[in-house]
């Protein structure tokens, strides 16, 4: 059964009005009822009724507007109502077409993505696959390149091998024609003193013949004569040789008395004094065959450290000719010369002044090598020269104690032996204290050289407390009036803790005695350690104080550049250098040879 179908709103509301006013009204042929007993009173219920009529009709026409103005609201909310669901209709539907449009775009864009990674893969692998041909050509052009160059290179060593060779063979045979015609004159000149004494013994021969066959005429009276000479003679020369002997030991006594004078005496209102200064203050003149002999050792000397400079100055001097040889002075030859400067261990800050300076000299001219070396032995030596130092000795503290240091093997013991001679010569009197107490031939190294320079060796058994001895060695030298406490260590390694620890001990037990000591810590570099020795310098400075240097070892394998560089960064006074393990193979260090000899260029007259 179909659901019956209810009326609008509209049509329920008029039919709902106009029922009522159906049912109100009377109908129109209806008569009013008469009553005869009230007529003289109906013109007063005709208008109470008309009143009444007129107030229901006002109130008809009220409730009609209302009816009419509820009706207009319910067709004005019907109307926004539909309004509304037809705007809220548009919005789904626009919705779902935008939803269909994003979702289209959104396929369009991932298409697009996929498709651009596709492509951006593509050109990856095409580009490696590029790179990877271009690497391989680059490998191949690399190593041929390479092997060009070790096959030049070895062309060249060979060539240098076989001139050195060739240069080595014609030296030889030099040295052995010399030698040949030394040793022909040689016994050519035996052979005519042979000769001579020959003829001297025949002469003499007949002379005595001569003499016996005259002496025979006379023999009594010769004879006695002859005895009485022999006598006389005999006396004559006891006589000479206790007044040598005496004379010697008369000698002896006034050197040592003028060594124990040296020892104590000061130049007039100063305690400080050098070993250059006493040595010239207590040496008198030179005779002109002295000052002969001083400039054959100086001479001799100056070889010693040019060859020991060798290695480092040939190295240097075949590497710049290489970088200068027909080009001008640009910013690639600079970088390369700074590179070379740098490998040579001259440090980068001595390198930056070389370049400098050559810069603002040659830039964008042509250069020759040695004009090179000659601006980088000027720099070297303006490096060098604040250092130079002469070793001052303070006598207002006594004793005054040099403490020297350094790493195994970097030729400690050997060092103070040499300088205890050269304080020797000087006439300043000192004590060796064999700190070393882990090494024997530490202490009887010292033992030999005490008995060179007439200094007392102070020491202990093996493995016993280096500080300890410091205490006991610094009362001993005080007590004795000498006037240097020269001290040896055990080589240790910079990298080692407890062995550093054990070397500020002996300096805290020396700062007991004397707040100033040690007053020179002087730490001695192998030369032939290179960039190395930089390290050692500064663990040694924090630990001891070192305030000074000697460089050992300058055999021809040294690496003697690192010593500028140790200048230019710590500016510590560098005393002595040594280039053997004689005496006189340790000298004052001189800031211009030094320089001259690295650069390899010729000593001056």
């Amino acid at each position: 059964m179909a659901e019956e179908k209810k009326p609008g709103l509209l049509k329920r509301i008029f039919s709902f009005g106009f029922g009522r006013r159906k049912e109100e009204e009377p109908a129109p042929d209806a008569a009013p009822e008469i009553v005869p007993e009230v007529v003289e009173d109906r013109s007063a219920e005709i208008a109470a009724e008309q009143a009444a009529r007129e107030q229901a009709a006002k109130e008809e026409a009220e409730r009609r507007a209302a009816e009419e103005k509820a009706v207009a609201e319910a067709a004005r909310q019907q109307a926004e109502a539909e309004r509304i669901a037809e705007e809220k209709a548009a919005k789904e539907k626009a919705a779902t077409e935008k939803a269909a449009k994003e979702k289209a775009e959104a396929e369009r864009i991932a298409a697009e993505e996929k498709a651009r990674a596709e492509a951006d893969k593509a050109a990856k692998a095409e580009t490696a696959a590029r790179q990877k041909a271009e690497k391989q050509a680059a490998d191949k052009a690399a190593k041929a390149k390479a092997a060009a160059e070790k096959k030049e290179a070895e062309a060249a060593a060979k060539a240098r091998a076989a001139e050195a060779a060739a240069r080595a063979e014609a030296d030889r045979k030099a040295s052995e024609a010399r030698a040949a015609k030394e040793a022909e004159a040689a016994r050519f000149e035996q052979e005519q003193l042979e000769r001579q004494r020959l003829e001297q013994e025949k002469l003499e021969q007949e002379r005595l013949k001569a003499e016996r066959e005259a002496a025979e005429r006379e023999a009594a009276r010769q004879a006695e004569i002859e005895k009485a000479a022999i006598e006389k003679a005999a006396a004559e020369k006891a006589a000479a040789e206790e007044a040598a002997r005496q004379t010697a030991a008369l000698a002896e006594q006034k050197a040592a008395a003028g060594r124990q004078e040296a020892a104590t005496e000061l130049p007039a209102g100063d305690s400080k004094v050098t070993l250059t200064q006493r040595k010239a203050t207590k040496q008198p003149e030179p005779e002109p065959q002295a000052e002969a002999e001083t400039e054959a050792r100086r001479e001799g000397w100056l070889k010693r450290l040019s060859r020991g400079l060798s290695r480092s100055s040939t190295q240097l001097r075949e590497n710049i000719s290489q970088v200068f040889t027909g080009r001008k002075l640009d910013d690639d030859t600079l970088q390369d010369l700074e590179d070379i400067l740098v490998q040579a261990d001259l440090g980068v800050e001595t390198a930056m002044r070389i370049t400098d300076a050559l810069s603002d000299q040659k830039f964008g001219k042509e250069v020759t090598d040695e004009e090179v070396r000659q601006v980088m032995a000027d720099e070297i030596e303006t490096i060098l020269d604040p250092v130079a130092l002469d070793l001052d000795l303070d006598l207002n503290h006594q004793p005054h104690v040099i403490l020297v240091v350094g790493v195994n093997g970097s030729g400690k013991t050997t060092t103070i032996g040499k300088l205890a001679a050269k304080l020797y010569e000087a006439g300043f009197s000192t004590t060796l204290v064999a700190g070393d107490t882990f090494r024997a031939a530490a202490i009887e190294q010292l033992k030999i050289w005490g008995e060179r320079t007439l200094s007392p060796v102070l020491f202990r058994p093996l493995g016993s407390d280096a500080a300890g001895l410091a205490y006991d060695a610094w009362e001993e030298t005080r007590r004795e009036k000498r006037d240097v406490m020269l001290m040896d260590t055990a080589g240790r390694l910079q990298n080692k803790k407890e062995l550093m620890a054990e070397l500020e001990k002996i300096v805290r037990v020396l700062r007991k005695q004397d707040p100033t000591a040690p007053h020179t810590v002087l730490l001695t570099l192998d030369a032939t350690t290179g960039q190395n020795a930089m390290n050692q310098v500064e663990i040694f400075k924090d630990v001891a104080g070192v305030n000074g240097l000697v460089m050992t070892k300058l055999d021809g394998t040294a690496r003697g550049g690192i010593l500028v560089a140790i200048s230019a960064k710590h500016r510590l006074p560098v005393y002595f250098i040594g280039v053997g393990e004689q005496v006189e193979d340790l000298e004052p260090f001189e800031a211009r040879e030094f320089a001259r000899s690295i650069a390899g260029l010729p000593r001056e007259s």
